[in-house]
């Protein structure tokens, strides 16, 4: 294989698959970066045997071939070089040689056969949607999911499909976040699917927020593909519970609050919460929130914040951070905040399609 290609085209394909490579494999090769030149394309891949990325990235391919390198170390290479165009050329041998300006080097690789390569899979359902679409659904719903590695069906996020209506949840079984989305077309399957976490980061890094994404899944694989990437991986196994059953069927009080200066007012008072002390309380009076926490190891604070309330007066308590991590991804100006009683599930919406219920903490 020899091939030239600008280190800026080179360094862009290194970044997107790069985070896939784990320094805790028992298997030498997939500390490795697969690099298959052919055409006018250098196609780099990388997996952990659960997820897989694949990029190309434009090239002047002398001698197509292929070759694996160690893929944190190339990248390392690759960075310190100056800016200008980089050759390769590798050898049967294993050698590949690294050339840019008047920088010199020769790293020792792996044979590309004994990288493993990710077999084709028959999608039993596929959609298209805007990567900024998908993209911002996820980042949406993705820091509801649970990290209690013995619940490892919520670990992942749901993706369902029902008569055209996709949605993405994810919850941890102290919340629920999820957005639904009309899909274009005249007719689509239906099915359940769970996506582990460490392909929905990924997700959220790589797409492109101008291409759509085309997703291909079957009962154990999905396939995520845009113009210049594509990410495959193993799905979750198992049942997703009843989210829906969480959700009220009805509120008896609702408000409006400003977002931004909700999320201010929030993380502000909640510097005060401690461990032993990690609620945060929301007194509501005729259009008056008054957010407020105390704790023993760093005394108290509180805050007022004009909303349209016009209920009975009540109070609930909450994890702080339970309430901030929607408001982080969310774009609506106002939110709307629903409940029954102290004791109740709250719900937050705004943005078009999304919701998120919380349970209150107790005592």
């Amino acid at each position: 294989m020899k091939i030239t290609l600008s280190k800026e085209n080179l360094s862009l394909g290194l970044r997107r698959v790069l985070s896939v490579v784990s320094a805790r494999t028992t298997l030498p090769v997939l500390n490795n970066v697969l690099l298959e030149a052919d055409g006018e394309k250098l196609t780099l891949t990388t997996t952990d045997l659960e997820v897989c990325i694949r990029t190309t990235v434009p090239a002047a391919v002398a001698q197509a071939g292929a070759t694996t390198l160690p893929a944190k170390k190339f990248a390392q290479i690759i960075g310190a070089l100056p800016d200008g165009d980089i050759t390769l050329d590798s050898d049967e041998g294993q050698l590949t040689s690294i050339a840019c300006q008047k920088s010199f080097f020769r790293i020792v690789g792996l044979d590309e056969k004994e990288f493993p390569r990710e077999a084709d899979f028959a999608e039993d359902w596929a959609f298209s949607m805007a990567g900024i679409e998908l993209k911002k659904a996820l980042s949406k719903v993705s820091y509801a999911s649970s990290t209690d590695e013995t619940r490892h069906v919520l670990n992942g996020i749901l993706l369902s499909l029902r008569g055209g209506l996709l949605t993405i949840a994810g919850t941890d079984g102290r919340r629920l976040a999820l957005v639904e989305k009309s899909l274009d077309g005249d007719s689509f399957p239906e099915g359940d699917v769970i996506l582990p976490p460490k392909l929905v980061g990924e997700l959220e890094r790589i797409i492109d927020d101008q291409a759509d994404v085309n997703v291909k899944l079957s009962e154990a694989r999905a396939g995520f593909s845009m113009p210049d990437a594509l990410i495959t991986s193993k799905l979750v196994e198992g049942t997703y519970p009843n989210y829906r059953q969480v959700i009220p069927g009805s509120f008896t009080h609702s408000l409006a609050l400003p977002r931004e200066r909700f999320a201010t007012v929030l993380n502000r008072v909640a510097m005060v919460v401690s461990e032993s002390s990690a609620a945060v309380k929301v007194k509501l009076e005729k259009a008056v929130m008054t957010i407020s926490a105390t704790s023993n190891e760093f005394g108290e604070a509180k805050e007022p914040l004009e909303v349209s309330y016009d209920g009975e007066p009540i109070e609930i308590a909450f994890n702080p951070g339970f309430f901030s991590d929607p408001l982080r991804h969310l774009e609506c100006d106002q939110l709307i905040m629903q409940f029954n009683d102290e004791y109740s599930p709250v719900s937050l919406s705004g943005d078009e399609g999304f919701l998120y219920v919380v349970m209150p903490m107790r005592g």
